[in-house]
């Protein structure tokens, strides 16, 4: 019956039918379901879907779409950038969010499928670190962009030579997994800026299409 069908939730195969949602047979994907169907009445509520496991990106796009469009279940599932571990550059950054708004939108049933990408692009000739998030509805995509920072020459030398950006902040500053906690940017900033505001601000510049005043407007 729930042969190649997918859990709403999580995105594995589904092997039950509860609360008016596809489930695996994670408890947590149950409880997620339950308040998914929302009050007495049973109104569903949106889902949005996330290309990440990132607990920081989670966390951003949480709070990004409360301030846009309202409460939403936002669901987390791994998916591919399809590009390097380094993404250099807009297109290849820009790349690699599209890649994971649209595997998560394909794995879950929801709304939009999210995905950011944390890249390096060069202005002058210096280098700076920038996020850039892709809202995907399964027809159309918008994007939006962080603030972005320039980052240490030492690493920015580093990551011409073919290293990852965060492998590289972690030996240096040695704080291991800084990509899941305040990130380069908070070191840099004495913690007063984090990284999850940067995701954060990518994703709620990447909603602006998606606000109820923007509905007839063409972008």
């Amino acid at each position: 019956m729930f042969e190649s069908r997918f859990c709403d939730i999580c995105g594995k195969p589904a092997k039950t039918y509860q609360f008016g949602s596809l489930l695996c047979e994670d408890p947590e994907c149950l409880k997620k379901a339950q308040k998914l169907r929302g009050g007495p009445a049973g109104h569903k509520l949106r889902v949005i879907s996330v290309g990440s496991t990132n607990p920081v990106k989670v966390s951003a796009v949480e709070k990004a779409i409360e301030k846009t469009v309202g409460t939403m279940l936002v669901s987390s599932v791994d998916t591919k950038s399809g590009v390097s571990d380094q993404p250099q550059g807009f297109e290849e950054t820009f790349k690699g969010a599209y890649n994971r708004a649209k595997g998560a939108f394909e794995k879950v049933n929801c709304v939009y499928g999210i995905g950011i990408e944390a890249g390096i692009v060069e202005i002058g000739e210096k280098k700076l670190d920038i996020h850039i998030c892709v809202v995907y509805n399964g027809l159309d995509y918008s994007v939006g962009t962080s603030q972005a920072f320039q980052i240490p020459k030492d690493i920015s030398d580093m990551i011409n030579e073919g290293y990852e950006c965060s492998k590289i902040a972690e030996e240096t500053y040695r704080v291991k997994n800084i990509g899941q906690k305040n990130g380069i940017i908070g070191v840099l900033t004495d913690n007063n800026i984090l990284r999850e505001q940067l995701c954060i601000d990518s994703v709620v510049m990447a909603m602006i299409p998606k606000y109820r005043r923007n509905s007839q407007i063409r972008f």
